[in-house]
């Protein structure tokens, strides 16, 4: 992965220019549109679109320049560490690809730094599985948690179970008919409501995104990982979410005393991977990471 491809990536975000990216950059428009496309096919997803008026960056794109700013942050903090610390007692960068909008990282950070000295964990969100495989395969993620499903193709260090729950509007009418039909149709990996046409959803797919329903037979309304969000189409629509029962300690008590919390005996398998190409200086604060993420 060549840190300049981000580079031109943000420059161009910037602009939306291609002409004047070029001219910022000193490279010709064919050379920044080689290293865009270089970028793209990295991640698996288009970063713009060029049309009639003029260049945009797609939602995929909004979410990536978020995270390569946050990533050539701490890529250039870690080169000024290097200048600077004449003990070459470099600070570690631990980048972190999570399926969880809300985990208490900063906790396991806090942990590293007590027992490791200089590490900086740099977490990476709001990614599809997918992308975190293209991101471990690039060498852009040192570590990640994903579904279990997804983690055979890379070195699986731990495993663990995560209890799934689903969040309904205060009595809403949508909870006797889930009950009924998880009683009757539920399995340990799909979502199940009673209606003419029963429709189930793999939840091998929910931890990333999560999807929120509405009706009584399932209908999508939206996928986000933004609880505000989530909470607001639950409580304001009528709608309907499964989630890991964890994060309901992340909701706002304002929109605790409005849910109706459903428990079930769902539950999904998680994996904590590594990517192949681990740096050996970072293989105990891998190994620490992924000790310590099963029991947060």
């Amino acid at each position: 992965m060549d840190i300049r491809n981000l580079e031109a990536f943000i420059v161009l975000a910037e602009t939306l220019n291609y002409h004047k990216a070029s001219e910022r950059l000193y490279l010709s428009q064919p050379a920044l549109t080689k290293k865009i496309h270089g970028l793209e096919d990295i991640l698996g997803a288009e970063l713009f679109r060029r049309g009639p008026n003029g260049t945009k960056l797609t939602d995929f794109g909004q979410k990536t320049l978020e995270n390569a700013r946050k990533f050539l942050t701490h890529y250039e903090q870690f080169k000024s560490q290097v200048q600077f610390d004449s003990k070459k007692e470099v600070t570690r960068h631990l980048y972190v690809g999570s399926c969880f909008p809300i985990h208490n990282y900063s906790q396991i950070e806090n942990q590293l730094a007590e027992k490791k000295g200089n590490i900086v964990l740099a977490l990476m969100t709001g990614l599809s599985v997918e992308q975190q495989v293209n991101l471990l395969n690039a060498g852009m993620l040192h570590v990640a948690v994903m579904p279990l499903a997804a983690a055979k193709p890379f070195d699986l260090k731990k495993t663990f179970t995560e209890e799934l729950v689903y969040l309904f509007k205060k009595r809403s009418p949508l909870i006797s008919k889930f009950r009924i039909g998880n009683s009757q149709y539920g399995s340990k990996n799909s979502l199940t409501m009673t209606s003419e046409k029963r429709e189930n959803t793999d939840l091998n797919d929910c931890l990333n995104v999560f999807p929120i329903y509405g009706s009584d037979n399932m209908n999508l309304l939206l996928k986000t990982n933004d609880i505000m969000l989530m909470m607001e189409m639950i409580t304001k629509n009528g709608a309907y979410a499964c989630v890991p029962k964890r994060m309901i300690s992340a909701i706002p008590a304002y929109y605790l005393n409005s849910l109706e919390l459903v428990e079930t005996d769902k539950k999904i398998d998680l994996g904590v991977v590594w990517s192949k190409t681990i740096d050996e200086d970072l293989i105990g604060d891998a190994e620490s990471f992924s000790a310590w993420v099963i029991n947060l």
